[in-house]
């Protein structure tokens, strides 16, 4: 899983965060995301499947494979150097948006939607275990046809624009203040339609982290403080959390997925 938590660093611009709360923590606005080396993300969290990614694939990948929903307009928000969500969206999407703030992410991803590494696919593999996965014959081309990336912050995220989406790490680590993840939250919730099927995965206890030569700061999100915020603009909610083993860094206390509705 991506245990360095900044999958969502990308969705994380500064056009019109809320107001700050915590001086002593960074804002989102505050941090230097152009420094992302999305390279080196991915050689430590990806370049090998993990169990903790594995087991967290297979559950949004039943979940969306039972949700009925095909032909969707998808968003995967903060995608950053991160495919395996929007694969999870694939078969079922008309359209997909990958909105990512880092200009060196979003590049990357352009790279990668033309025609994704190899690495790419074992995690394709174990969605493909899935019948709604496995008609899919050609996935690469599927996703070059249907994806687009687009430079757009969690905070400007258009109201009701998408019929299923995801969001991976975004929230816990877009910045060092509860309220900016609190509100990125919320705009990820409103920017889909009435009963849309999510997922979205946070960090635990995330104390901050590095990439290549960065350090980038996180809020130390609870299980209880991640259910409350998706309860205000959600249903069917369930929530599963994995403990990796062993971990690929210090300073966090494990991993929350989050599936379920929209409100609207």
């Amino acid at each position: 899983m991506t245990l360095i938590p900044a999958a969502g660093s990308g969705c994380s611009g500064p056009p019109t965060p809320p107001s700050r709360v915590d001086a002593e923590r960074p804002a989102n606005s505050e941090v230097e995301w152009d420094g992302f080396d999305p390279w080196a993300y991915v050689q430590h969290n990806y370049s090998v499947l993990r169990e903790d990614d594995r087991e967290i694939l297979c559950r949004i990948r039943d979940f969306f494979g039972g949700a009925s929903v095909s032909g969707a307009h998808c968003v995967d928000v903060g995608s950053g150097a991160n495919l395996y969500p929007a694969l999870s969206l694939l078969p079922f999407a008309r359209s997909m948006e990958l909105c990512e703030w880092s200009t060196a992410n979003v590049g990357w991803l352009r790279t990668q939607i033309e025609s994704y590494d190899a690495c790419w696919d074992a995690y394709w593999q174990v969605c493909a275990e899935h019948p709604a996965y496995a008609t899919l014959a050609d996935p690469r081309h599927r996703l070059a046809r249907v994806g687009r990336v687009s430079q757009l912050s969690v905070f400007d995220l258009p109201r009701h624009a998408w019929g299923a989406g995801t969001m991976f790490f975004v929230a816990c680590s877009i910045s060092g203040d509860r309220t900016e993840s609190e509100h990125a939250i919320g705009r990820f919730l409103g920017a889909l339609r009435p009963s849309s099927p999510f997922a979205a995965a946070f960090m635990l206890g995330s104390h901050g982290y590095r990439v290549g030569q960065h350090w980038f700061p996180a809020v130390a999100l609870q299980r209880a403080e991640v259910l409350t915020s998706i309860a205000a603009g959600a249903y069917d909610v369930d929530l599963h959390e994995v403990r990796p083993t062993p971990s690929l860094r210090d300073g966090y206390l494990g991993m929350l997925l989050v599936t379920g509705r929209s409100r609207g």
